[in-house]
């Protein structure tokens, strides 16, 4: 009997709601579930995943949010994360999107140096991308363990994993949304009917979140209507959203709206990547919802090539739109971001005619979370399916600022004088390098006069300048004249000096540049590049970069205020003339007045905690921990679950820090088939695992600790007489084989064996006497004799329960989803009839509840009668 060693220990996100980190052993492997961060970015979050990060062999990633990423790429460059990571192909490109979008916001307000782009380049680079329900097995440490993604709702490509080994089946299950978004559908885990799929029916172990403890969610109409009766207010509008995923469900619902209605006032997406969002979101359509896709198979229109919502990327950008506007602007905290910068710096908050729409709760202690708790003070005491209404503030907050402002005055001239100090280092280093690489070259090809080895594209003009700083002229100076004898004085033209380019030759003759070769058509092509949004280029991988302008690349160098050249992989989206002027960062205390309109309505596309109990239910895991929520929240789902009596009775609810052992011992053996007795099998298949039936006799081999099935039985290498050789199948199709045919000479050679055995015995007793070594030989003599009597006896039960096995149908099956999915495909009409399914009119399918029984009743003379019969077998493994 063996058993998986499973322990669950969470780094974060434990009876709060703080991100998401947990860590998941089966056995030797450690398997980190999420890798989340907020965005004020302390490292001190990090002390628990800092302790671990080395020893994870797996990392699964199941959102593109920062809660649950966010951590990732400064994890794997500076806390020594090297385990292989999987995630869908959304969350990989969304993620690194939202990770750009904070890196970006936090470089606009302070010098933020904990992670740069190039770090989360190489991270996300090393992702291994999965599409739903494909099945992968782990190596290494976690060989024998399977993962398989599934959809999850939410966030696009957002994800439910299930973990498997052996007979332990572990889902992980966080941020799922029962609910039809507009751009997305539900989540797998529960069907149409109400029930689970049966792969996810009782897990070993459920780990799942209590968000939304105690929040039960109004209607999703009567919340849209809410949030479309706030925009037509007379004054503007800002919805603080995230950078890559629920942004799309606004973006989707607000741009139909405006296009519904001939909305006349700006409609604003405002982020650092707000046309990468768009592009990408264009290129997953496949993992939208059914709603999307019938769009743009009606339309043969994709629904995110936006027609009325403006995309912009500056603050800047929103002087264009003067007068009242919807803005929807990152990040959700309002800590950071065009969000934050909206609402303080441009007299937003100050403003009675304008709104602030929540559809976010943020983490405690964030602006965002206070205005939420404003607005909750003020609307009171709310029945379940009620949408709170708008709340006028009139408050004074005392909030830290920073800010990016530009050098002046000394600050500025000593930051120039730097600047021009550092640059002329450079040009000197880069001129004596490159003397000494010319000087090289012609020693070189001193050898040959005709062959020289100096690359003619080389740009020497700024090189030879400052070679020739230290008075040289190219044109005739009276003053620069040398004495030339005691009489006269030489004067002289002084050339400029001059390095003779000459082409370059190797083995095969004179070297070819491909470039100089190269039209400007024929090199468009292989850059891959085409058109994308803003007039901008955009490459194979889908990135945007500025089109046909000389004072932008590709790859561009940046300096910081310090002259220090930080990331040389910077995007163009990045990359802005203000950003290259002298500045500094700045803090101080501000207070802001705030009077404008707030409201909170619901859209952050989470199950509530009537949806959790359902799919639950559904689900029936065999164990349960609880994690993300808050403490009082999590205590009150625990004992919501323990009142329902058809779930798990055990129910944990661990701390940050805490080692849960879940380890569960199962009546599980592993056992090696020989390959004669394998190949003679003939399986089912149920759900993920492959079934058949078989007797056989287990034996533990010489120099061996693993058990063997085989048949026949065997001493050493001596096979008994008479035993039979054993071929399982399918039902009651189980064949039994003779070894050899009666009277054939192998059985009268195995019978002949068994007789001198027995003689060889019977003589032994005769001389027992003699001497005490003869006794000796007796005893093992008799022993063996007794073996091989026990041995016969087992064959023959093993014969008898081979013909003795009578068919066995194996699995569950719901009547509704027999009705909805298997007969309604064949063409059988089906109704329900006071509990009976009664199929075409004439064949009647019953369950009796008590012993789980499957009743079939109908007249053998009708057809229909043995298609029922055929189609209800096979939603079982026969065996």
């Amino acid at each position: 009997m063996e058993s998986n060693y499973i322990r669950f220990t969470a780094l974060s996100g434990a009876k709060s709601e703080s991100a998401l980190c947990y860590l998941l052993e089966i056995d030797e492997a450690k398997i980190l579930l999420d890798c989340g961060w907020n965005d004020a970015f302390d490292v001190e979050d990090l002390k628990q995943l800092k302790r671990v990060a080395k020893d994870v062999d797996a990392c699964l990633l199941s959102h593109a949010t920062l809660h649950h990423l966010g951590a990732f790429a400064y994890a794997k460059s500076y806390l020594g994360l090297r385990a292989q990571t999987y995630a869908t192909f959304p969350v990989m490109d969304m993620g690194r999107l939202s990770l750009y979008d904070s890196w970006q916001s936090k470089r606009t307000t302070e010098d933020f140096t904990t992670f740069n782009l190039e770090d989360i380049d190489q991270a996300f680079e090393s992702i291994t991308c999965l599409r739903y329900q494909q099945p992968t097995e782990l190596v290494g440490k976690c060989k024998g363990i399977t993962i398989t993604a599934s959809s999850a709702g939410h966030t696009v490509g957002g994800t439910i994993w299930k973990i498997s080994k052996d007979t332990e089946s572990i889902l992980y299950a966080v941020d799922y949304n029962h609910r039809k978004d507009k751009h997305l559908d539900g989540t797998i885990l529960l069907q149409t009917d109400g029930s689970a799929p049966q792969e996810f029916q009782r897990p070993s172990l459920m780990i799942t979140d209590a968000f939304n403890a105690q929040q039960i969610q109004p209607s999703r109409l009567s919340r849209d209507k809410a949030l479309l009766a706030t925009l037509n207010s007379n004054g503007s509008v800002l919805l603080p959203t995230d950078s890559s995923t629920r942004v799309l469900e606004l973006a989707y619902m607000l741009d139909s709206y405006w296009m519904a209605c001939r909305i006349r006032y700006p409609l604003i997406l405002l982020t650092n990547f707000s046309y990468r969002t768009a592009h990408f979101a264009t290129s997953m359509m496949e993992w939208m919802g059914d709603t999307v896709s019938s769009q743009l198979t009606e339309t043969r229109e994709n629904p995110f090539q936006f027609k009325y919502l403006r995309l912009c990327q500056r603050l800047s950008d929103l002087d264009k739109y003067p007068g009242p506007k919807v803005v929807l602007a990152s990040n959700i905290s309002m800590e950071t971001g065009f969000a934050r910068e909206v609402f303080l710096k441009m007299d937003w908050s100050n403003n009675p005619q304008n709104t602030l729409i929540l559809t976010e709760r943020a983490l405690p202690g964030e602006l965002a979370r206070y205005l939420y708790d404003e607005w909750k003070q003020g609307v009171g005491e709310l029945s379940p399916k009620e949408v709170g209404g708008e709340v006028q503030l009139d408050n004074v907050l005392r909030l830290k600022v920073d800010k990016k402002v530009l050098l002046e005055g000394q600050e500025l001239a000593d930051f120039m004088a730097a600047q021009e100090a550092r640059q002329e280092r450079e040009r000197a280093d880069a001129a004596l390098l490159e003397r000494n690489r010319r000087t090289l070259l012609e020693e070189e090809s001193d050898s040959d006069e005709d062959e020289g080895s100096i690359d003619g594209d080389s740009n020497l003009a700024e090189i030879d300048m400052l070679l020739t700083k230290s008075g040289s002229h190219d044109v005739y100076m009276k003053d620069a004249t040398k004495s030339g004898g005691f009489f006269k004085q030489t004067q002289s033209y002084r050339m400029f000096p001059y390095v003779e380019r000459r082409k370059k030759i190797d083995d095969y003759g004179e070297s070819i540049v491909v470039e100089h070769f190269l039209s400007a058509s024929s090199i468009a092509p292989q850059e891959g590049g085409r058109s994308g949004p803003n007039g901008k280029d955009v490459d194979s991988n889908g990135d945007s970069r500025m089109r046909g302008g000389d004072d932008q690349d590709d790859v561009t160098m940046m300096g910081d205020d310090n002259g220090d050249v930080k990331d040389t992989l910077m995007d163009p989206d990045m990359i802005h003339p203000e950003d290259s002027l002298p500045s500094k960062y700045v803090s101080s205390q501000e207070d802001f007045a705030v009077r404008c309109k707030v409201r909170y309505v619901d859209l952050e596309g989470r199950a509530d905690e009537s949806a959790m109990k359902t799919i639950l239910q559904a689900i029936a895991p065999r164990k349960l921990i609880l994690v993300h929520g808050t403490e009082q929240g999590t205590k009150a789902l625990c004992e919501t679950y323990l009142e329902l009596s058809d779930l798990t009775r055990e129910i944990y609810t661990p701390g940050v820090g805490e080692i849960l052992n879940v380890s569960e011992v199962t009546n599980m053996y592993k056992i090696n088939l020989t390959d004669a007795l394998l190949s003679s099998l003939t399986f089912s298949r149920l759900g993920e695992y492959d079934l058949a039936y078989l007797v056989g006799q287990v034996q533990i081999p010489v120099g061996s600790t693993a058990p063997v099935l085989s048949m026949p039985a065997v001493i050493g290498n001596q096979e008994i007489s008479g035993a039979k050789r054993l071929t399982a199948g399918t039902g009651d199709t189980m064949v039994v084989e003779d070894q050899g045919p009666p009277g054939s000479q192998q059985q009268q050679q195995q019978e002949g064996h068994l007789e001198q055995n027995t003689a060889a015995l019977s003589t032994a007793a005769d001389s027992v006497t003699t001497t005490s070594m003869d006794t000796t030989a007796l005893v093992a003599q008799q022993q063996q004799q007794q073996q091989l009597q026990q041995l016969q006896l087992q064959q023959q039960q093993l014969e008898m329960l081979a013909r003795e096995h009578q068919p066995v149908f194996v699995g569950d099956i719901r009547l509704t989803e027999f009705k909805n999915r298997v007969l309604k495909q064949a063409g059988i009409e089906a109704e329900f009839m006071e509990g009976v399914l009664v199929c075409n009119g004439v064949v009647a399918v019953r369950k009796v509840e008590e012993t789980g029984q499957i009743l079939l009743e109908g007249s053998p003379m009708s057809n229909d009668y043995y298609e029922v019969r055929r189609l209800l077998y096979s939603q079982f493994a026969l065996l």
